[in-house]
């Protein structure tokens, strides 16, 4: 190879890992309305900020970045739907601090993903620490939101994590999510309310639908690591091709779904993501 096709091979080496480290720091928003059967009145345009899976990443110091981005879109609630730390984290002073940041902008709803549940004695301090501070903490449990003489439900499911992983780690054989076991854990929707499933795995829509969500608000699939274009997220954290949902708003029937790209991890053609969903009545 001449000096000129080296030079060219680096240059165009080095083009493609300016790329990577650029879209590993990009910091997208996008706003998305969901209509809501049985979405009453009163919270007609009210505005959701939906995030997931921040994982190791800090977005500036003291997660201004973030925060600022944040800020811009006035939210009235603000859901988390899991993976706020990763399991191999010991020091979770700073998604304290996050989280004290969000709850200034608006109510903050918090539910664990998988690999929270990995780590099931860090996870239950910190959910201490921040329901002392004011936040949701939605583990298998429902909440209303009322205003005036209406209301919508709240409700946060913890998923096994026999449903991640098998207990020889491996993806093989695991838990299957159904609306029975939806039952179990959290109970019964109200019948004929606007009921918001928080879970952190998209992939059960069908369960979630069947068990009674309106909307149901996911991360966890990474928006599928890398990108296709015209495809779309090509991988989920389980090893599989193709998800069905990986990034955006999905639709069956009445329910509705939305999947966030999340904030951290690796990505390709994928930057991370913030959600803004305004709620509209049918």
């Amino acid at each position: 190879m001449n000096l000129t096709a080296k030079l060219g091979t680096a240059a165009l080496a080095l083009t493609a890992a300016g790329y990577v480290f650029v879209q590993n720091r990009w910091l997208t928003t996008n706003e998305y309305d969901v209509t809501v059967p049985d979405l009453p009145p009163a919270f007609d345009g009210k505005r959701i900020l939906h995030l997931s899976d921040l994982h190791k990443k800090r977005y500036g110091d003291g997660f201004n970045n973030l925060i600022n981005s944040c800020s811009f879109l006035e939210p009235d609630y603000v859901f988390f739907t899991g993976d706020l730390f990763s399991r191999d984290e010991t020091n979770l002073d700073p998604k304290i601090l996050l989280m004290q940041r969000l709850m200034k902008l608006a109510p903050v709803y918090y539910v664990l993903g998988n690999h929270e549940t990995d780590a099931p004695n860090r996870a239950h301090a910190l959910c201490e620490k921040l329901r002392r501070e004011g936040v949701h903490i939605m583990n298998d449990r429902t909440e209303r939101i009322e205003i005036g003489d209406e209301h919508i439900n709240i409700t946060g499911v913890v998923l096994p994590s026999g449903h991640y992983r098998n207990r020889n780690m491996g993806f093989s054989g695991r838990i299957r999510i159904t609306p029975e076991l939806l039952r179990e854990r959290i109970g019964e929707p109200e019948k004929g309310g606007c009921n918001i499933l928080l879970a952190h795995d998209p992939l059960p829509f069908d369960a979630y639908n069947e068990w009674g969500a309106s909307v149901t608000f996911s991360g966890h699939i990474h928006g599928g690591v890398i990108r296709l274009p015209m495809i779309g997220g090509l991988l989920s954290p389980e090893r599989c091709f193709f998800p069905k949902y990986s990034k955006g708003v999905y639709l069956d029937g009445d329910h509705r779904l939305v999947v966030s790209a999340g904030l951290g991890k690796f990505r390709l053609n994928n930057p991370s993501q913030i959600i803004l969903v305004t709620l509209k009545r049918c």
